[in-house]
């Protein structure tokens, strides 16, 4: 299995397709399966080379219980370390909700390796915040319950994935989701994304009130950035569907390309 090495923690990764390289990086609790899942890489494969990751501390990855090696240092250093290990100087990014806010900080730590970032369900929000701290607590509360009872919640909500979302959940790894969830820090954003010269869509879902008030805020203050908003749907909406989110950034990915 393809792994990549970042200070000790490994970082499992696969690739598909073909064409130029696209990084795909799922959210809090996710896996890169949730790209094939809800069928972005059949949608994207014929033109891209398809770059899927698990984050460290989810899926086939490292999962340190240190809150300090979640930091967006460490986590953006995980991006490249697969980069590296494919031989891949610049890749496109698109990162959902917590890959979302890697996108981001990629911007301060790695800007010269990514063509364009795509951001999903994030925006102009450090982790230190006061609505980042609460959100980050009550995740943890949600951990403390054990998985049976994460299992027994998880309803309808997920449509017809809600079967495969619950049979997800018994390799997670609680107290690694707990360790990022506890690390707090504030990497400057207002203060580095308005010097940004990389292309970026910023999107969220209408309903997902507060990272769509945050999303708009950051496409706002960046130098080339726009930002979509989609009506009708929440956070988990805005992933599930990916059949609403393909044109858009495939228009995307085509313009920041011919530039």
């Amino acid at each position: 299995m393809p792994y990549a090495q970042n200070r000790d923690v490994n970082i499992y990764y696969e690739v598909t397709g073909n064409g130029s390289p696209l990084v795909l990086h799922h959210g809090l609790t996710g896996l890169l399966e949730n790209w094939k899942r809800f069928k972005y890489v059949d949608a994207l494969k014929d033109k891209y080379r398809l770059i899927l990751m698990d984050a460290r501390g989810h899926g086939k990855s490292g999962k340190p219980h240190d809150p300090k090696q979640y930091s967006m240092e460490h986590m953006t250093g995980d991006v490249v370390a697969v980069l590296d290990d494919l031989g891949i100087d610049r890749a496109y990014f698109w990162g959902y909700s917590m890959g979302g806010r890697i996108g981001l900080a990629l911007g301060k730590y790695h800007p010269d390796r990514f063509r364009a970032l795509i951001i999903g369900g994030n925006g102009l929000s450090e982790k230190n915040s006061k609505e980042q701290v609460e959100e980050l607590q009550e995740e943890i509360r949600y951990y403390r319950q054990g998985k049976d009872a994460i299992i027994a919640s998880i309803g309808e909500e997920f449509g017809e994935h809600m079967e495969w979302w619950r049979n997800t959940w018994p390799s997670k790894d609680l107290e690694a989701l707990i360790a990022y969830c506890s690390f707090y820090e504030n990497i400057g954003m207002a203060d580095y994304l308005p010097k940004l010269r990389t292309p970026c869509l910023l999107y969220a879902g209408e309903e997902d009130t507060y990272n769509h008030s945050i999303a708009k805020a950051c496409a706002e203050i960046m130098r080339d950035a726009e930002f979509l908003s989609l009506p009708g749907l929440n956070h988990l909406g805005a992933i599930v569907n990916s059949s609403v989110l393909i044109p858009h950034v495939s228009k995307f990915l085509e313009k920041v390309t011919n530039v």
